[in-house]
Parts: C-alpha cells; sequence; structure tokens
C-alpha cells in the first residue's frame, strides 16, 4: 500500500528547493536550483518564467521520486522570500519580472513617505522604514512602467504567484500581505488608511486566506506535465522567514526563535498584537503569522551584520575554510578587545542613519584568535541587547531559546552564546526549516494533520542542547564596556 508523503517548497534569496517528507517530518528527497537572476541595464530581477520552469523540473524529480519509491504525495505548499511580487493581468499573465526583495531602486519612494507619514506607517503596520516592501515596488512600477501598472489585476507575492500557476487560485496568506506595508493586523484586513496613503486601487490586492488552507488541486494541464495520475492538494504556505519559524515551533508560549544566517533573526511570540514608539525608535517590527486555528502574533528584531561578519573575517585573514577557522581558537589570550560589527547597517536597536565597524583594545601581542574570538562575543552582544529590550519593551518571559541557520554549526560560537543569553540553546538539527514548515502546512491543506497542534504531535523535531555555563568576570565587564560604548561609537560614525 502507498505511503502517504509531503511536498514543502522554498523559493528563496539563492536557491529554489523541493523537499519531501514522510508524515512525521523525516525528510526522502531533496532537490534544489540556484535562483536565477538577469541584470537588465541597471537593475536585477528574477526571471518569471525560468523560476516557473525550475519549479516544474523540481516537481518532476519528486513525484518521479515518490512513484518510484511507493509514495502518494498527499499535498505540497510553496513558501517564498516576502515583499517580491508579481503583477499579473486579468488572463493572469505575468506583466514583468520580479524586482527582488532587495532592490535598492526603491528607496527614493520609500524617502518621500517617510519623511512624512512615518508614525502613521508603523501606527497602522507595524512595520519600520525599510524600503524594501512590496508597496514601494508597485509605487516604482506607477511611476517608471504606466502602461504595466495600467493593467495590474492582482498583485501576487512569489510563492502565491507560482501557486497560482499551478491551481488557478488567487490568494495570499497573512504573513505574506503583512509584508506589502498594505495590511492591518489589528483588524487582520487590508488597511484602508494604508491603501489611501499610497493612492492605490485596493482591488489588485489578492484575497487573504490562512497559511495552510486549500488553494486548491494541481489543474490538469499540469497534471499531463508532471505525468501525475492522482489528485494532490496544494495548501497555502506563507513568507519563508515565519515559516520556518512555524516550523520549529517558534511561535510556542514563552519561546524566542534566533535565526542566523548571513543576516540574524530574534523573534519572540507576543500572543496579542503588540506595537509601541520603544520598538518603532529600536527598529523592531510586529506582524502575524495565521493558520486556521492559531493566530500568531510576533515581535522580530534584525541584526543585518551577522554571520556575513564571519564571512568578511574569513576573506580578510585569506582562512580557506571552517577546519581552518576552528584551529583559530585553541590561541586566543587578549580578553579586553571590543569589535563592533555594524559594517554597513544600522539595527535593533542600534537606531544609527549610517554605521561602520570599529575594534578597540587591541595592542602588539593581539593575533587572529582574539579578534575572532571578539567578533563572535560582541556579535552576542548584539543579539542579547535586541533580545532584553524586546523583552524589557513588552514585559514578556521567556524559557526557551531555539536557534537555526547556517552558523549554529558553529559550536564554538554557541558556547559563547548560551554563556552570554544565560539560557541553554535548542540548536535546530534540520538545516531547511523552510521546506519543512511549507510541508507541514500541506499536510494541514490535505487533511493528513487535523490542526496545527496534531502536527507537531506527529512531527519528530529534533535539536542539539547546547548547555550554558556561568559568565566569566572578563565577558561581563567587556558587556558592560561594549553597552557604554555604543552612542559614542554612533558618534564617531557621523564624522567619518
Amino acid at each position: 500500500m502507498p505511503k502517504s508523503a509531503l511536498a514543502g517548497i522554498d523559493i528563496g534569496t539563492s536557491k529554489i528547493r523541493c523537499i519531501l517528507y514522510n508524515t512525521n517530518g523525516r525528510p526522502l528527497f531533496n532537490c534544489s536550483y540556484k535562483t536565477p537572476l538577469i541584470k537588465l541595464n541597471k537593475y536585477s530581477y528574477n526571471p518569471v518564467e525560468n523560476i516557473y520552469e525550475l519549479l516544474i523540473k523540481l516537481l518532476k524529480q519528486s513525484f518521479k521520486f515518490s512513484n518510484r519509491n511507493n509514495y502518494i504525495i498527499k499535498g505540497l505548499s510553496i513558501s517564498s522570500v516576502g515583499e517580491a511580487g508579481v503583477p499579473v493581468d486579468r488572463n493572469l499573465n505575468p506583466l514583468m519580472n520580479i524586482i527582488p526583495w532587495y532592490d535598492e531602486r526603491t528607496e527614493s519612494f520609500r524617502n518621500k513617505f517617510i519623511k512624512k507619514h512615518n508614525n502613521e506607517i508603523y501606527k497602522n503596520t507595524g512595520l519600520n522604514d525599510d524600503y524594501f516592501y512590496s508597496i514601494y515596488k508597485i509605487l516604482w512600477i506607477k511611476k517608471n512602467k504606466p502602461k504595466i501598472y495600467s493593467k495590474i489585476y492582482k498583485w501576487l507575492p512569489v510563492n502565491d504567484y507560482y501557486a497560482m500557476r499551478l491551481t488557478n487560485n488567487v490568494s495570499t496568506d497573512y504573513s505574506q500581505a503583512m509584508r506589502t506595508l498594505l495590511f492591518d493586523p489589528k483588524k487582520l484586513n487590508w488597511s484602508k488608511k494604508m491603501i489611501k496613503l499610497f493612492n492605490i486601487n485596493e482591488s489588485i490586492l489578492p484575497k487573504i486566506i490562512n497559511a495552510g488552507d486549500k488553494k486548491g488541486f494541481i489543474n490538469n494541464n499540469i497534471k499531463k506535465i508532471l505525468n501525475l495520475k492522482y489528485d494532490c492538494i496544494l495548501a497555502a504556505g506563507g513568507h519563508d522567514h515565519f515559516v520556518g519559524i512555524y516550523a520549529l515551533g517558534g511561535f510556542s508560549n514563552k519561546t524566542a526563535t534566533n535565526s542566523m544566517g548571513s543576516a540574524e533573526a530574534i523573534a519572540i511570540n507576543t500572543r496579542k498584537y503588540l506595537h509601541n514608539n520603544d520598538l518603532k525608535k529600536g527598529k523592531f517590527i510586529s506582524g502575524v503569522f495565521k493558520t486556521r486555528t492559531q493566530t500568531n502574533y510576533y515581535i522580530v528584531g534584525s541584526i543585518l551584520t551577522s554571520g556575513v561578519i564571519i564571512e568578511w573575517f574569513r576573506d580578510t585573514f585569506k582562512i580557506k575554510n571552517f577546519k581552518e577557522l576552528k584551529k583559530v581558537t585553541d590561541i586566543s589570550h587578549n580578553k579586553n578587545i571590543l569589535f563592533f560589527p555594524q559594517f554597513d547597517f544600522s539595527h535593533s536597536p542600534v537606531n544609527s542613519i549610517k554605521t561602520k565597524g570599529f575594534i578597540s583594545g587591541i595592542d602588539r601581542s593581539t593575533n587572529i584568535s582574539d579578534i575572532y574570538t571578539a567578533i563572535l562575543k560582541c556579535l552576542t552582544f548584539d543579539t542579547k541587547k535586541a533580545l532584553d529590550f524586546m523583552l524589557s519593551k513588552t514585559k514578556i518571559k521567556i524559557n526557551k531559546i531555539i536557534c537555526s541557520g547556517g552558523s549554529v554549526q558553529n559550536k564554538y560560537w554557541m558556547g559563547i552564546r548560551a554563556s552570554i543569553l544565560n539560557s541553554n540553546l535548542m540548536i535546530d538539527k534540520n538545516i531547511e526549516n523552510v521546506s519543512l514548515g511549507s510541508a507541514i502546512l500541506a499536510g494541514i491543506g490535505s487533511k493528513i494533520y487535523k490542526n496545527d497542534k496534531d502536527a507537531f504531535h506527529q512531527i519528530n523535531n529534533t535539536f542539539e542542547i547546547i548547555r550554558k555555563r556561568k559568565i566569566n568576570i572578563h565577558d561581563k565587564n567587556l558587556l558592560i564596556k561594549y553597552d557604554a560604548s555604543i552612542k559614542k561609537i554612533k558618534q564617531i560614525n557621523n564624522i567619518l
């Protein structure tokens, strides 16, 4: 008798990945392709049709594997980067290629509205003054591509566009709606105020449904392409970051989730929508991730120069691989170095228009290991500052920190973090959390799982525990000095 499988698709900045899981969350098959990117004049785009072709290739491989190994894929779900989207016409044809979420062409539009409406934007959306939200991309199209703008029937986030290609369903979920800057998280609906403020037609915004809701079956045309002989449900996915948190159980009560890659995010679940002026000033955002049975509110702080600083260190000091990097830790002895890693971007709660890296405390005895250890400690100070800030401003208490992402493989760093954060760290062993979260949502949509609670009862999440140890007096004093120096560093940055 065929066994059930679920497919989780993640359309990310660098890769498009599909992973098949059994109903206990064990991976069965994994395939991926590099996310295509093209340059057109001075701009970058993700080509719509190229991504579609790769998506079909992934699905062909996944269904071929399932057929050969006596599995039936009961459901699939697609999650993706946030903010980016595809404008479609009335025939649901794409009108242009995808403007990547990080594309800076939208800064001038952000600057115009933030100058006049900064408080109003945060008050109504819970989001900060970043330039990458969907509305700024829509406004860029309105000004620079008026013929295209006039034909827009719907604006679809990336994952929802490709779900539409597979099912003909036009909708999005709450987590992607959040990233448009046109959503009211208090009313859980499109914001009349923001739509009026940005002067766009509300009709271009899709229907909002829960993550995990059934969008439909894979349509007959796609079934022929895939040589699929049975019906497969496609369920709504969401914004990749929050689908990843969902997969980790990060929306559980009294839990903080620390996602660690090139950049870093620290999130807490608030149970109700919370926002205040202190969080706004600290560049924290508030939002919602919603399934049929659970509405999860959150606050997130972003640390935009995290793992990228480790890469800078490796490149600068010609360290070939992480095996060599591990050896560096054996010769550290100078415990008084302060390394300020805010190379390019302001982050929570360090809120400065421009930032530069800074290092102090070095002398002629300083070696490469001293600098590396200082980087790891001071990056962790930033995480601690962001987490402590959120907890103090919300009065929320946590008893669990879950860490995920590529950086968790650096066990030396994780030991330092457990000490400085004064907490055991639950290190996730499943690196591809977005695909797992998508698969869980597919399981809910296909009724493999009754609801979220049933899904996580069946899913076998595995964690390695990094035990906390008492912070030593040198690191405690270093943290005090680091905190005291932040304002002075901001002053120096304004001079440079």
